[in-house]
């Protein structure tokens, strides 16, 4: 069940903070700016961003509901002023819309909404690596950081409230890091080989469609839903 951040209990928000500064994509990071501290291969940069871009879908999909909440806490409390202006200029900047963002982390786009300009499979290794340079470097890591070890202080009702304004502070490098990667076509799924059991399914599928089955494409989905979908890549 998704916890209500406004009403559950100072126990139950920092147990939920443990579980959203334990996700995968801290885990890649690290590995990341490892590998770019050994100016590692191209290839093997590749591989681990695939890694990070799916640890942040994880974490886009645990926090992106909790927006307006967030939002709402930061809008009410003076000592978080310095984050409305910041968040003021992701709204300003934003141009896309929440489905049109769950799209693109699935390399497809909205006709609705603009189509990100810059393809990262195409870009040449030097503007890559400082692509994946800025992303390590983000301000996330750091409040994620200093998250961490507010937890691990004694607790207080202090530690309390400077807890809960420090997860303010991560939420909003969150929604800059979106608004960042808004501009950026990729699809993690590009170039990947078929694993042999998801093989056999597809011909469980084909040899189901062959013997009168009915199967509804990803346009079909679409329609019925209202949704206007294309692929970027």
């Amino acid at each position: 069940m998704t916890p209500n951040i406004i009403k559950i209990t100072s126990q139950q928000f920092r147990d939920w903070v443990v579980s959203i500064v334990n996700e995968d994509i801290f885990i890649s990071r690290e590995r990341l700016t490892m590998l770019l501290a050994k100016n590692s291969p191209h290839e093997v940069l590749e591989e681990e961003f695939r890694e990070f871009f799916n640890g942040y879908y994880a974490l886009a999909l645990e926090l992106e509901e909790h927006e307006g909440s967030v939002l709402k806490i930061i809008k009410a409390t003076d000592a978080l002023t310095h984050l409305k202006h910041r968040v003021s200029a992701v709204e300003t900047q934003r141009k896309s819309s929440p489905l049109g963002r769950e799209a693109r982390r699935m390399g497809l786009s909205l006709h609705s909404d603009p189509v990100p300009e810059i393809k990262v499979a195409s870009l040449p290794t030097d503007e890559f690596q400082t692509l994946m340079q800025t992303l390590g470097n983000w301000q996330l890591f750091v409040s994620r950081e200093r998250l961490v070890k507010l937890m691990e202080t004694e607790k207080s009702i202090e530690i309390t409230e400077r807890l809960r304004a420090e997860f303010c502070e991560f939420f909003v490098c969150y929604l800059e890091l979106e608004l960042f990667l808004e501009n950026y076509d990729y699809d993690p799924d590009d170039g990947l080989e078929l694993r042999p059991e998801f093989i056999e399914e597809l011909e469980r599928e084909e040899e189901y469609i062959r013997s009168g089955g009915k199967m509804y494409t990803l346009e079909e989905v679409a329609e019925e839903l209202g949704i206007d979908l294309k692929c970027t890549n």
